[in-house]
Order: C-alpha cells, then structure tokens, then sequence
C-alpha cells in the first residue's frame, strides 16, 4: 500500500466520527444533559473509588515499598502465574484498584524493562478487574444497597482472573525463581508527586471517557441491556441485572474502559482481539463463580431483576445508530492498535 493511500477503514472511521460529531451539535441540549450527567456520575463514583487507591498504588510501586511487597509475594507470584517476582505488585494492586490500575502498572513494569512483551501480554490478559473500591463500595453498597451483593461480584471477578492467570502460566516455559527488581526507588515526595500526576491522567482519561459516552447515549437512546457493555459506570447505576449478570459485565469492563487500555495495548504489541477474547472468557467464569456463591451465600431480598423477567422495547431505541455506534468504537479500538508506532518505546536496561 502507498504511503498517505486511505483505506476503507478510514471513510468508515470519518463517518462514525462525523456522524456522532453532527448529532452533538444538532441535539445540544440533549448532549449537555447526557454529559452533565457523566460528570456527576464520574464525580460520585470514580473519583471518590479510584484518585486515592491509585495514587497509593503507584506511590508504592516508585518507592521500596514496592519492592518490599514483591519481595514479600514474589514466590507465591512465580509459582501461581509464573511471572517474576515483580509482577507481585502489579497483581494485587491490579486486581483490587479498579480498571485501569493493572494496565497502569504492567505499562510501568514494562517500560522499567523489568517484563518482556511475552509476560505483559499475559498479565493484560488476567489483571483487569474493577477493584474492590468499584465493586463493593460504589456498586454493591450505593447502588444495591447490599454489601454482600457487592462482595460476591467482588470475588467472582478475582476468582476468574487469578483461574485464568493460572491456567496461562502453563503456556510458557517455568524458569527457576529468582528475585530481581530493576527499578531504582525514589524519595517519597518525588515518587508521590508522580503518582499524583499519573493518577489524576488516568482518573481523566476515565472521566472524559464517560461524559463523552453519556453525552452520546443521551441522544441516541442506546438500549438498556446494551449501555453496561458500552459504559460500565453508568451502565450499571442506571439498570438492573442480576448479580451473576453483572458479575460477568464487570468481567467485561465495557469499550469504554478498553478504549482507555489501547496505548498499554499498543506498546506491548498486544492485538486488540486478543485482549477481547480472554474479557470474554473471564466474564463466563465470573457469572458461573458468582452463580455458586449465591447457592452457598444465598440473598434472600432481590437486589437486581434477572434479565430474563425483564421486558425490553427495541422498538423504543434508534437501533441501527446504536448498533452503528458500537461497530464503531471496535473499528477505532482496533485501527488505534493497528497504526501505533513503537519508536517511543522505553529502552529495556
């Protein structure tokens, strides 16, 4: 293909674009309605969950601390998922952060050069959860006014990421256990303000994510039993499944938050489907886990109406724009992917 040659990718890229960029402009009012609402969502949920998890995770991770904690857990790490012993961190502050916690972190063990492409592509495959601050607290306790709801959606999602991150460690060679950390820690008011700086980007990035997609959905009227797998936050405080349901769209996580993964996924050359797959996998886990804790913890009270008693109106949405919308987040997932170049990349040491 010649250089500057547009391909069929791109008209179709243009049309989503500009045809979502028309309909803000010509339903302002709606638009500013749907965003005002994603912001005071964000405000109420991700900021409050994730800003102070976050800036402690990577606090940690730039100090001894982190090292302490790899060194502590390193064994159990290469044993479990045979990773190094520095993944330890990137694991347990990946699965109980929130969503982009583990992308974040696996990003910065890579670019230390203390991972290979290999076992960042493996992490990404398994540390994505949305954190035991997501989960239990603006889900389980805000949302279902439930905490023992809000724990099992919890687990359920933990276990189907550790029985994936298990099963995947089989498929490399198992070295013998060494420890070994690359990166050199910092001063504590150093390491913390970058960790304020990261945080608040990614905090941002989530933000920004979600005003954009309730602007959209506001005008658009996106089905119901569709907005979870589009925007998460906002998917689920504004409908309800059953647990074992949204269990697995926590699994998920929705395209909004796999928009925010796609430069991690690009520096590890990690394919976008590939990453796809394996949310896919870990979301039939989670609805079967979450399906056996309520046999073993039943509730009694029902917090959620199971989707299969719920009726829902097609008719009453603008089905092929919102289908239109959702072929076009993949398309751009997949095109930001494929044209990313690598010649930024971190130097491994």
């Amino acid at each position: 293909m010649k250089k500057g040659e547009l391909k069929a990718i791109d008209y179709f890229t243009l049309l989503i674009l500009g045809g979502t960029a028309l309909c803000l402009v010509a339903f302002s009012p709606l638009a500013r309605e749907g965003a005002s609402k994603g912001l005071a969502l964000a405000e109420s949920t991700v900021l409050p969950s994730l800003l102070p998890l976050l800036i402690i995770f990577l606090t940690i991770m730039k100090t001894g601390a982190g090292a302490l904690l790899s060194k502590a857990a390193g064994a159990v790490t290469h044993r479990l998922f045979n990773l190094p012993a520095s993944c330890s961190a990137a694991i347990i502050f990946g699965l109980t952060g929130g969503y982009p916690t583990g992308a974040v972190l696996t990003e910065e063990l890579y670019k230390n050069g203390e991972i290979d492409e290999k076992q960042a592509r493996r992490l990404m495959r398994f540390n994505f959860c949305g954190g035991c601050g997501f989960i239990i607290t603006a889900i389980g306790s805000a949302v279902l006014n439930n905490i023992r709801a809000g724990l099992i959606l919890f687990f359920s999602n933990i276990i189907s990421a550790v029985f994936v991150g298990i099963i995947l460690s089989f498929t490399e060679k198992r070295d013998r256990y060494e420890y070994y950390y690359f990166s050199s820690p910092l001063p504590f008011g150093d390491a913390l303000n970058s960790a304020v700086s990261g945080a608040v980007n990614s905090v941002l990035s989530i933000t920004a994510y979600i005003v954009i997609f309730s602007a959209v959905s506001n005008i658009i009227n996106i089905p119901d039993f569709l907005l979870p797998l589009l925007e998460i936050t906002g998917g689920l405080c504004k409908v309800g499944f059953s647990i074992p349901f949204t269990a697995a769209l926590l699994s998920f996580g929705g395209v909004c938050i796999h928009l925010q993964l796609t430069k991690t996924l690009s520096q590890i050359k990690m394919k976008y489907l590939d990453f796809l797959m394996f949310r896919v996998i870990c979301s039939l886990l989670s609805y079967g886990a979450a399906r056996l804790f309520l046999i073993v913890f039943p509730i009694e009270t029902a917090v959620f109406a199971d989707l299969s008693s719920r009726q829902v109106s097609l008719t009453s949405a603008n089905i092929p724009l919102s289908l239109l919308l959702i072929a076009g987040c993949f398309v751009i997932v997949l095109d930001i992917g494929s044209k990313k170049s690598f010649a930024n990349a971190v130097d491994k040491p």
